[in-house]
C-alpha cells in the first residue's frame, strides 16, 4: 500500500511540474520566463547610461573592437543585486537576486593589438515559487503545498582580439563558448504529514553552444564615434544527464552605438540593439513563447566635480526593450531609467563605478518593478 501511495504521489508531482504555470509565473517574475532574464552583458559604466555606451565600452563583452579603450591593461568585475516586486490583481510578491554578470580582462599585445577575455551572463534564471492545491492519492483527496526553486543561467565565455589600424579605425573578432545549467528542485508537502510523507524531485538541465562575433569602431568625423558589432550563433543543445534533450541555435545579435565626445570629459550616446532570440525556440517546449527583441537607449556620461583633485563622472540614461520570453501570449515590455557615477582611486590606477537602474515590466495584466544596483571595480595596472 505504501508503495502504491508513493507512486501516485510521484505522478502528481510530475503533473504539477508541467501544469500550474500561472501560479508559478505570478509568484516568480515576468523577467524570468523561459530560459531567463537577459542581463544585457553590460559593465557598471555602460549600465549607468542604460546601455547607450555598450558598443564602445571595453568592459562590456559586446563589441570586441572596444578592447583598446580599456588601456594597455585592465581588469574589471562587478556585483549586481536586484530587488523585484510583482503585482497581479490584489497580490504582490517581493523577490531579490544577486548576480555577478561580467568579469573582463584585457591587455595590449604587439604594437597595435589587444587581447581580452571575459565571462558574463547571457540569460539568468533564478527564482522560487510555491502554491497550494489538492491531489487524489488512492481515491483520497489530500491537500498539499508544492514548492519550486530554480537556480540557473546560460553563461558566455568570450576570447577576443582587436587591432587598432589608425586613430579612426579599430576592429575585433571573438569566439564565444556558451554553457550553463538549470537546477530545478520540486517538492510536495502534505497537510496530513502523519499519513503522507513529503516528496522531493531534483533535476539538472545543462546547456552548451558556441558563437562568433566581430565589430568595428570608426571615427567618421571629428568627435563622433560609431561602434558596431554583430554575433552569429552556432549550434546549441540541452542535455539531461548524458543524453541530448533538444537542439537549436544560439541567438544572433547586432548593435550600433553613436557617441559624441566634443564636450571635454563627457560623452553623449545613443544605441540600437537587436537580439534574434527566436533561434532558441526549438530548445524549449512547443508552448514556449519566444520573440526577437529590439532595444533602444540613450545616455550621458559627463565630467563631474573634483574632490581633492580626484576627478568624477556622472551618468544618466533611459532604455526601452522587449524581453525574449513572453507571458500569457504577450511580449514582456521593459522600460528602464538609470543613473550612475565614477570615482577615480589609487592615484588613477583604478576606478569605482556605481549605477542604479529602475525598471518596469508589463505583460498579460501583470506588472513588475525592479530596482537594480551595480557596483564595479576596474583596475589598470
Amino acid at each position: 500500500m505504501r508503495r502504491l501511495v508513493r507512486s501516485a504521489i510521484v505522478g502528481a508531482i510530475a503533473a504539477a511540474a508541467a501544469a500550474p504555470l500561472a501560479p508559478l509565473a505570478a509568484q516568480g517574475a515576468l523577467s524570468l520566463q523561459g530560459f531567463g532574464y537577459p542581463t544585457g552583458q553590460l559593465s557598471t559604466r555602460a549600465a549607468g547610461t542604460a546601455g547607450a555606451l555598450g558598443e564602445t565600452d571595453a568592459g562590456s563583452p559586446l563589441n570586441p573592437a572596444a578592447l583598446p579603450s580599456g588601456g594597455r591593461t585592465f581588469f574589471s568585475f562587478q556585483i549586481d543585486p536586484e530587488f523585484r516586486s510583482v503585482k497581479t490583481g490584489a497580490n504582490t510578491v517581493n523577490t531579490n537576486v544577486v548576480r555577478f554578470p561580467t568579469i573582463a580582462v584585457g591587455a595590449k599585445v604587439f604594437s597595435r593589438g589587444f587581447l581580452g577575455a571575459s565571462f558574463s551572463s547571457l540569460l539568468d534564471r533564478t527564482w522560487d515559487a510555491s502554491y497550494e492545491d489538492s491531489v487524489l492519492v488512492s481515491g483520497q483527496k489530500v491537500r498539499s503545498t508544492v514548492a519550486t526553486s530554480v537556480r540557473g543561467a546560460i553563461n558566455d565565455a568570450r576570447l577576443a582580439f582587436a587591432w587598432q589600424f589608425s586613430e579612426r579605425l579599430q576592429a575585433g573578432l571573438a569566439f564565444h563558448a556558451l554553457s550553463g545549467a538549470n537546477r530545478v528542485n520540486l517538492s510536495r508537502t502534505f497537510t496530513d504529514s502523519a499519513t503522507f510523507g513529503p516528496l522531493a524531485q531534483n533535476s539538472t538541465l545543462s546547456y552548451s553552444g558556441s558563437a562568433v562575433s566581430g565589430g568595428v569602431i570608426l571615427l567618421p568625423i571629428p568627435h563622433v564615434f560609431v561602434g558596431a558589432s554583430g554575433r552569429i550563433g552556432g549550434a546549441m543543445a540541452t542535455r539531461y544527464g548524458d543524453s541530448v534533450a533538444t537542439r537549436g541555435k544560439a541567438p544572433n545579435r547586432y548593435g550600433l552605438s553613436v557617441v559624441y565626445d566634443g564636450i571635454p570629459g563627457s560623452q553623449i550616446a545613443v544605441r540600437y540593439n537587436r537580439d534574434l532570440w527566436s533561434r532558441m525556440r526549438s530548445l524549449g517546449s512547443s508552448s514556449l513563447q519566444v520573440n526577437d527583441a529590439t532595444e533602444l537607449s540613450a545616455g550621458l556620461d559627463v565630467a563631474g566635480p573634483k574632490f581633492q583633485a580626484i576627478p568624477t563622472q556622472f551618468r544618466i540614461g533611459a532604455r526601452t526593450r522587449d524581453l525574449p520570453f513572453g507571458f500569457a501570449g504577450d511580449v514582456v515590455k521593459e522600460k528602464t531609467i538609470a543613473v550612475g557615477g565614477q570615482l577615480t582611486v589609487a592615484r588613477g590606477w583604478a576606478s569605482l563605478d556605481v549605477s542604479l537602474q529602475r525598471s518596469t515590466r508589463t505583460a498579460g495584466g501583470v506588472s513588475e518593478r525592479g530596482t537594480g544596483l551595480s557596483v564595479g571595480l576596474t583596475v589598470r595596472p
